[in-house]
């Protein structure tokens, strides 16, 4: 299995067909284009040109505020960014869904249908969505029951503030509302790793009465006297990010003993009704369920990132990821760190040499304990790896090369 990127930063279709053309010869599997502030007679030329230099069998491109390369993230500016796979023994099922027909799935046996994947062939999802006219929750709640094993990712396309203003090609088909996407089984596996940002202040609480998205009590207690007394005990700069925004940490698996981080589903404090002492949050939530205050900035992000990756490390120490797809919330890169490129610079750290490819999105999806979800201020990544099974060797390349003109690869063989 192999992947490549291979980046661009032009406004000019001609540089960004030839830069993304350079590159070994051959038949792609699967290539994703994610293009940032182009105009649609733009993103019809290069994509016409990339066809015709590329032999690519499916095909995705979408648009986007700032695309994702091995070695830079490009914002607010005209840029490229390719990923191109090589799957053998992979099978890769395109597809696209749009309102009309995300309201006809009534249960798992109309998604099995649509896809005509089964939750025993373990698909991998990568999902582009428009986030305007479909509606990404119901789709994302319909694929956690159908496929409740399944790593699923993606992010919102950014290229637009208006409807219908994104586009998304599917093969020879365009979009402007809707959802494409691929499904993969076969030879490949996927993790998902989510970065939410965060970090948890005070202990860990049981919600003790709550209805829909509003907490009353928490350990018996109302829900605004625990946070007073929280932030009372917090320093001064938390107290302050408290005063910015108050995030609540949903733990996802009730019964474990010890939550660590990534174990939490962050959103955000809505309302807090002083004469009730009750909140509501962005979620739902239910007597039971265990919750953690947390607060999010740079320095919280570095951290939540740098663990989540050293985690990864552990979890498959004998491992590298063939390839990384990388979706980051538009509020981070430079909007949100005092350096350019650090997410991306911080998966190579830890992860890398590996090719990657991604976009800054309008909202990231990925998975939290056994369910996946849409997220906000997150960098969400997916993982591919061979199969144990069929990984009897790994060779790596150990440079990228100058960013943005060539490309990068990671090559898994089997001897």
């Amino acid at each position: 299995m192999q992947f490549e990127n291979r980046c661009a930063q032009s406004a000019d279709p001609d540089v960004v067909i030839a830069r993304l053309s350079e590159g070994a010869p051959g038949v792609f599997d699967f290539g994703i284009l994610f293009l940032s502030l182009m105009s649609y007679d733009l993103i019809q030329e290069i994509t016409a040109g990339l066809r015709e230099n590329i032999a690519i069998r499916h095909f995705i491109v979408g648009t986007c505020s700032g695309v994702i390369a091995s070695e830079i993230e490009i914002e607010e500016q005209p840029a490229a960014s390719l990923f191109l796979g090589r799957c053998s023994g992979v099978k890769i099922s395109p597809f696209y869904l749009d309102q009309n027909e995300l309201k006809q799935m009534r249960g798992p046996t109309d998604w099995h249908r649509f896809f005509d994947l089964f939750p025993n062939e373990n698909p991998i999802f990568f999902l582009f969505p428009d986030p305007f006219l479909f509606d990404i929750q119901r789709c994302i709640r319909g694929l956690n029951i159908a496929y409740p094993d399944s790593p699923v990712a993606g992010g919102l396309a950014s290229g637009a503030q208006y409807p219908q203003g994104n586009t998304l090609i599917l093969d020879e088909d365009v979009y402007d509302q809707g959802m494409v996407g691929f499904a993969l089984t076969g030879d490949i596996i996927a993790d998902t790793v989510v970065s939410q940002g965060c970090r948890p202040l005070g202990q860990t609480f049981v919600v003790t009465k709550a209805e829909q998205q509003v907490i009353y009590e928490v350990s018996g207690r109302p829900f605004l006297e625990v946070f007073q007394e929280v932030a009372a005990q917090a320093d001064a700069h938390d107290q302050m990010l408290f005063q910015q925004a108050i995030l609540i940490g949903i733990a996802m698996d009730e019964g474990k003993d010890g939550y660590r981080r990534g174990d939490f589903l962050i959103r955000g404090l809505m309302r807090l009704d002083e004469e009730t002492g009750a909140g509501s949050i962005g979620d739902e939530i239910h007597p039971g369920q265990s919750i953690r205050f947390h607060v999010r900035d740079a320095g919280a992000a570095i951290e939540d990132l740098d663990s989540l990756l050293a985690l990864q490390n552990k979890i498959r120490p004998r491992q590298k990821p063939a390839g990384v797809l990388v979706f980051n919330c538009t509020g981070r890169g430079a909007h949100l760190f005092s350096c350019k490129n650090h997410d991306i610079m911080s998966i190579q750290k830890h992860l890398g040499p590996v090719p990657a490819s991604g976009f800054f999105c309008a909202g990231e999806i990925g998975r939290i304990g056994e369910r996946s979800f849409l997220h906000g201020f997150t960098n969400s990544m997916l993982l591919f790896y061979n199969k144990p099974s069929s990984r009897l060797k790994d060779t790596a390349c150990g440079h990228f090369g100058a960013p943005c003109t060539g490309s990068s690869k990671m090559t898994d063989n089997a001897v």
